[in-house]
């Protein structure tokens, strides 16, 4: 995994987390306008993130996905599997074993204190009720940061 594919990979799983965080958003409008005594109309919104999300997301799916092709993958490899997982030889096989194997060992880690963050979530969610949506998007976030981090320390040495 490059640097390029690691930020498209992040800015991909932010996108996302700020997209939910607008339909989260929504689904509140929506329980509130049902909820409520005017029933008359049903008004919620949905922001930009949504529109920014899918325009950053197929096009990045597509090359992705067509690199994967050109190697001689199937499509069932080229939308199953990460394109990180492409194992040429021994030494990458290694390398991906090490870097998964990190990324899982940081997982039981990170999971913890996510869940003690969840504990302060009465407390926020007056100021920000998608503070859960953000939480669980800090999980794949941390776990591609590991394994990105893994695979550039062994590469480096």
């Amino acid at each position: 995994m490059n640097l390029r594919n690691y930020l498209v990979i992040v800015t991909v799983l932010g996108l996302f987390g700020w997209a939910m965080v607008a339909f989260y958003e929504a689904v509140m409008d929506i329980k509130a306008t049902i909820d409520g005594s005017n029933t008359d109309e049903f008004v919620f919104t949905l922001n930009v993130s949504i529109i920014l999300f899918l325009i950053v997301a197929i096009p990045a799916g597509i090359v992705f996905t067509r690199k994967q092709i050109k190697d001689k993958q199937g499509w069932k490899e080229a939308l199953l599997f990460p394109s990180e997982f492409r194992e040429r030889d021994e030494r990458e096989k290694a390398l991906t074993a090490r870097a998964s194997r990190n990324s899982y060992i940081a997982m039981a880690i990170v999971f913890p204190f996510l869940a003690a963050c969840m504990l302060f979530q009465p407390f926020i969610s007056d100021y920000f009720a998608a503070y859960p949506v953000v939480i669980l998007m800090l999980f794949p976030i941390i776990q591609v940061t590991v394994y990105y981090l893994s695979i550039k320390k062994k590469l480096h040495s």
